[in-house]
């Protein structure tokens, strides 16, 4: 069976399911009850809207629950290291606005002395 190209260019070995003549769109599950499963929706689905026929199967059998429960636990770990990335990158660009400002008020102070 030749494979076919999904949206997103991933090649499947087997002929992807259709939805109103489309070829149904692949996506990836990221909630902890399904870790990184894909699986088919219908191609007129379109973000939160809810528009669609409703159509859905699975494409990856389900991880036992131990590696379901390690692949959750990473993708914690993930957003984690995610946040506290975020954190320190806000944290550096208000300490780098206090550091141009307080060197601009020095600058301002050695210029107002040879005045």
């Amino acid at each position: 069976m030749k494979p076919e190209i999904i949206d997103g260019g991933e090649e499947l070995d087997v002929a992807a399911p259709r939805c109103f003549g489309k070829i149904a769109r692949l996506q990836t599950s990221w909630i902890e009850a399904n870790p990184l499963r894909r699986f088919h929706v219908c191609p007129n689905l379109s973000g939160r809207k809810k528009k669609g026929c409703g159509f859905f199967v699975w494409v990856d059998v389900e991880f036992p629950p131990r590696e379901k429960a390690l692949v959750g636990w990473l993708l914690r770990r993930l957003k984690e290291r995610e946040k506290d990335v975020r954190h320190r990158q806000s944290r550096e660009r208000k300490l780098m606005g206090w550091l141009i400002h307080s060197w601009g008020l020095v600058m301002l102070l050695l210029f107002w002395q040879f005045l």
